[in-house]
């Protein structure tokens, strides 16, 4: 094998791995929090599902797994790019390879960690509302739920 084909394949091997690293973070729920809030309070009150829509949640453009994605894209880009031609046309083949190489990663990365959600409005015992977007656990109109705010993060739980 050349030195080219063991970049190329290096640069492809980096893009794949970058997306399934992504694809594997843990989405966050009513019932699944971070580590950082053990042993820390949390205020609770009480309210009521008054409706809900579906939503999707986009990645974070500037969360790992874009970065990521984006960086062994433009690398895998500029390895393919790298192949063509000679002297200045292969530096500029490699430098368009490397640019639509980062687009297309970023991209593949973003659309990796979109998923879908719910949008929740609560009725509260205060008598505002409110709108919490989380997947799980899934709620129906009418049902008596638990808002639990620590830190600027709210969820919603079930009554008990």
């Amino acid at each position: 094998m050349t030195s080219k084909t063991l970049t190329l394949m290096s640069s492809v091997g980096m893009a794949l791995t970058a997306l399934l690293v992504s694809a594997c973070a843990p989405q966050p729920t009513g019932d699944n929090v971070s580590a950082d809030r053990q042993q820390t309070t949390s205020r609770v009150t009480f309210g009521t599902i008054a409706s809900s829509r579906p939503v999707t949640v986009e990645a974070n453009p500037r969360g790992a797994g874009v970065i990521a994605g984006t960086v062994a894209g433009g690398a895998a880009g500029a390895a393919l790019g790298n192949q063509v031609g000679v002297g200045s046309g292969q530096k500029i083949a490699t430098g368009v390879g490397a640019a639509a190489g980062a687009a297309a990663g970023h991209q593949i990365a973003a659309s990796a960690q979109r998923t879908q959600s719910t949008e929740w409005f609560v009725q509260t015992e205060g008598g505002g509302t409110i709108a919490v977007i989380q997947a799980s656990p899934v709620f129906s109109v009418g049902q008596r739920v638990q808002i639990i705010q620590s830190g600027g993060t709210t969820r919603l739980v079930p009554a008990t």
